[in-house]
């Protein structure tokens, strides 16, 4: 079994044989204790699996994730797995929607997989990037979960290549989401995409965008690399951001010398403009499949110190990164757990974090 396209650069793609599970719920139901429960408690569990029983195997073929509101007293995650073109469990999403109603997300979504793989001319079509999708469990439903956020990202590819050219350029881009989503083209958001990208510094860029058809606002997520510190807040009024500069200040000043030099912006770009919403994306200068305990926990730390992370979350946080053995029928899994970022959410005054968590599923030998 490997890991995610970014370890071993294949994308997940092919047949073989994984955990003797029909779907990722069965396998996850045996890892029950390597989620704190401070992260995950039994009704969260239960969601997460009531989701993950509707989804294969395959899901293990490649890195597959969870994100966890730092300042939410109910412990509950958001489940994000990685149909990469081509790969098992997209084929899985190709399949669910040639039986899904014509309209709905779910058709959307297949065709959309389905062409990256099939037409030698779509924006995915030369293994150059890959796609995530973002279930949002907390609070939902478990009987009727919300149709998941839609991201595309790149792999690290030269500046020439076309998943560069589909980030700079907003109308290829547009169209690519839209066409995922299911939803009509809006011109007034195309227009301030647009806006956006001629205001870009010619060093900075678009390196990761998404759709979110589950959330009632209609807006295309954009995230974008900066400085920390002057150079975000330079950009943010470039862009013409309405929040609070001071707020971006404090986080990025709290957080110095615990990250790399770099954030990402988060932004969520709708027909009238950026909305007041922003993440603040922050990264350890390290892999991301290394488990950098020391360094998260520092950081982590920092983080409830601000009061933008509760203390039992923290905890259960810093017991997160791990590397365990598991066995079943078919064989010995190693079970790397790892966390890959920290967003710290800046609203209209209130500040929060959230962690995005990963996990990898790797046959021993």
């Amino acid at each position: 079994m490997r890991a995610d396209e970014d370890s071993r650069g294949n994308g997940g793609t092919g047949p073989r044989e994984g955990p003797a599970h029909s779907t990722v719920g069965g396998f996850l139901a045996e890892l029950r204790g390597l989620f704190p429960s401070a992260l995950v408690d039994d009704a969260g569990w239960e969601r997460l699996l009531a989701l993950a029983r509707r989804l294969p195997i395959s899901v293990t073929d490649n890195r597959f994730g969870f994100e966890f509101d730092l300042c939410d007293p109910k412990p509950a995650a958001d489940f994000c797995v990685a149909p990469s073109p081509g790969s098992r469990l997209a084929e899985f999403y190709v399949r669910q929607g040639e039986v899904a109603p014509l309209e709905s997300p779910q058709a959307a979504l297949g065709a959309f997989l389905a062409e990256q793989s099939s037409n030698p001319r779509a924006l995915l079509a030369q293994g150059e990037g890959g796609v995530l999708l973002e279930y949002d469990l907390a609070g939902i439903s478990s009987d009727q979960p919300a149709p998941p956020g839609i991201f595309i990202v790149p792999r690290d590819v030269p500046e020439s290549s076309r998943q560069r050219e589909l980030h700079g350029d907003p109308e290829l881009l547009a169209a690519g989401l839209w066409a995922a989503a299911g939803w009509t083209p809006d011109e007034a958001i195309l227009r301030q995409m647009q806006r956006i990208y001629s205001l870009l510094h010619p060093n900075a860029g678009v390196f990761q965008a998404g759709i979110l058809p589950g959330r009632p606002q209609r807006a295309i997520r954009l995230i974008i690399g900066a400085e920390p510190g002057a150079g975000a807040i330079e950009m943010l009024e470039r862009l013409g951001w309405s929040g609070s500069p001071a707020d971006v200040t404090a986080v990025c000043e709290s957080l110095a010398g615990l990250t790399s030099q770099t954030v990402s912006l988060s932004i969520d770009v709708t027909a009238q403009g950026i909305s007041p919403r922003l993440g603040l994306e922050f990264f350890r200068p390290a892999a991301w499949h290394e488990l950098d305990r020391a360094g998260w926990g520092r950081l982590i730390d920092r983080l409830e110190e601000r009061s933008w992370c509760l203390p039992e979350k923290a905890r259960g946080l810093k017991a997160w990164p791990r590397v365990e053995q598991v066995f079943d029928a078919t064989g010995v899994y190693r079970i790397q757990q790892s966390i890959n970022h920290v967003k710290v959410v800046v609203d209209r005054g209130t500040i929060a974090a959230k962690a995005y968590a990963g996990t990898i599923v790797l046959q021993a030998i």
